[in-house]
């Protein structure tokens, strides 16, 4: 049987196709803006195709070593912290998860945790425990500091109290232990809660990048977003040579920065549809029968 096509259901299908393409015009901007030349987005040339193709930006940006080096050091980062992340946000909410009878202290450390999060020590006394600690200029100083979020602690929690809990009393009279319960129990049936986990870990880490200019020092060892950061568009004419001057006219502060971020984006948006699946997955779907 056909569904009927109603007008205000035309209606709502042209409002969600405006929405979309209002939310996707900004990155298609960026993108055109990017491969253009400075005098035609000057002129505002620059609506819907790129306009003087250029790839002075791009050119600018991968010139230097650096780059590279810096992009590296944000790959190791991003998966060690990452890992980490997820590893202490499982040890940590699956016992406060528990009932008060299983874990008696449970709500004192989730307090504890609370409180934390609630009343930092400032950034001075951060650089002083990171500068004490003998991590500066070091990858752990990007990945220790933040090493367990609190607010994803809490999410996660949450999620671990759904989980019918007949479960884990099954798992217990079968004879597992609580990590055998956690990693065969819980986290089967979880991974669409640490999968969003995962990328808003992902995307916090690769798109840090005021923690490099605080605790690293030497350039060599700066994550990709601080290096993107201190790049400057502006120029010293009476060093250049007359092709560089002709290059440099090419190029201006917005197309730089749309290069900028066209860069920084590419891991986000190549490892979303490896992610994106298990968002639309039943969170408990099948995990119990009758």
């Amino acid at each position: 049987m056909k569904k009927k096509i109603t007008i205000f259901k035309v209606l709502i299908a042209v409002i969600l196709v405006f929405s979309a393409l209002l939310c996707f015009y900004p990155l298609w901007y960026t993108l055109i803006v990017s491969f253009s030349s400075n005098a035609a987005v000057s002129a505002g040339k620059v609506w819907l195709l790129p306009s003087g193709f250029h790839l002075g930006s791009y050119k600018k940006l991968l010139a230097d070593n650096r780059f590279f080096v810096s992009f590296g050091i944000s790959v190791i980062r991003t998966v060690l912290g990452c890992s980490l992340n997820m590893l202490l946000l499982v040890l940590t909410a699956y016992p406060l998860s528990l009932p008060q009878n299983r874990f008696r202290c449970g709500k004192l450390y989730t307090w504890f945790f609370i409180a934390n999060m609630l009343f930092s020590g400032g950034l001075i006394p951060a650089y002083m425990v990171v500068r004490n600690l003998k991590l500066l200029d070091s990858l752990w100083s990007l990945v220790l500091p933040g090493a367990l979020p609190i607010y994803n602690m809490i999410l996660l929690i949450n999620f671990f109290r759904n989980v019918p809990y007949e479960l884990n009393e099954a798992a217990t009279i079968d004879g597992a232990g609580p990590l055998q319960i956690l990693f065969r129990v819980y986290i089967p049936v979880s991974l669409p809660s640490l999968a969003c986990l995962l990328l808003f870990a992902f995307v916090g880490h690769w798109n840090s990048y005021f923690d490099g200019l605080l605790y690293i020092n030497d350039l060599n060892k700066q994550p990709l977003q601080t290096y993107i950061y201190q790049i400057s568009a502006v120029l010293n004419p009476q060093t250049m040579t007359p092709e560089q001057l002709r290059e440099a006219s090419k190029l201006s502060d917005l197309t730089l920065n749309s290069a900028k971020v066209i860069i920084a984006m590419l891991p986000i948006l190549a490892l979303y549809p490896f992610l994106q699946k298990y968002f639309v997955t039943g969170m408990t779907l099948g995990s119990v029968k009758g």
